[in-house]
């Protein structure tokens, strides 16, 4: 089924899912399209995909026969018009909805999807959406950078972004807290990164097995000093502080028709 593969985009997610889903894209016809697609080149070179075509388009993009996957800025969509049918669309704007897209595109199949920039390391987490039964080819190739999640609603999506496109910057956050943290408690800085890191490492094997609650009560000893670190957390509000964050950002996202 799949026989061309079009990215219109070239900016940090492009190069990630491009990065994450490399061993799929062998043998394959891949090309980049946009205004000026040469400033991906040196990426390209480097992460040996240099194999991928690089098309300047200021206007008209020809999708004909093409797995279209957009990549681009959402306000960016309506710089171009798109002539042709493309085999399937698969987008990755935030807050564009299925009927802005096809009210742009033409093609049978239209999926929505949201990554986060793990796909670099094949390791994203990604949801998606398809009005139609979507082609396992075209699941395959979300996979190929990371999990892909089905949602039953379009809206999901979008609201995914509190759950995996955004989480890794809450997350690094919190990270960097926790490190500045054993620096403050006499840790060197690299020791302090050691650490977390593997820690990290440690709560996602745990996390595989049992809840963050069981992980919790696995650590916290009666009186202990775990405990009261929570208690701290608690008082401070930083579960609210977390769950409003993340409502702020699904609600910039809800999809715009």
């Amino acid at each position: 089924m799949i026989s061309k593969i079009l990215f219109i985009g070239y900016g940090q997610i492009t190069r990630a899912i491009l990065k994450g889903m490399q061993s799929a894209l062998v043998g394959q016809s891949v090309s980049i399209v946009g205004k000026d697609p040469s400033k991906i080149a040196p990426f390209l070179k480097q992460e040996g995909l240099d194999f991928i075509n690089l098309k300047a388009c200021d206007k008209s993009i020809d999708v004909t026969g093409s797995v279209v996957f957009l990549t681009l800025k959402p306000r960016a969509l309506s710089a171009f018009t798109y002539t042709g049918q493309a085999t399937a669309v698969l987008s990755a704007l935030a807050g564009v909805s299925l009927e802005i897209l096809q009210a742009h595109l033409q093609a049978p199949h239209f999926v929505r999807f949201m990554p986060n920039v793990a796909a670099f390391l094949g390791l994203s987490a990604t949801t998606y959406f398809s009005p139609t039964a979507a082609p396992k080819e075209l699941i395959d190739l979300l996979a190929s950078f990371g999990t892909a999640v089905q949602v039953d609603k379009e809206e999901l999506v979008d609201a995914s972004m509190v759950t995996n496109g955004s989480t890794l910057a809450f997350l690094s956050l919190f990270t960097q807290a926790l490190i500045d943290s054993g620096v403050r408690a006499g840790l060197k800085y690299t020791q302090a990164k050691e650490l977390i890191t593997q820690s990290f490492k440690g709560f996602s094997a745990l996390l595989a097995t049992k809840s963050p609650q069981e992980i919790s009560q696995t650590i916290c000893t009666p009186a202990g000093a775990t405990i009261e670190g929570l208690s701290v957390l608690e008082e401070k509000g930083v579960r609210g502080a977390i769950m409003q964050a993340c409502h702020a950002t699904a609600q910039r996202y809800k999809p715009k028709s």
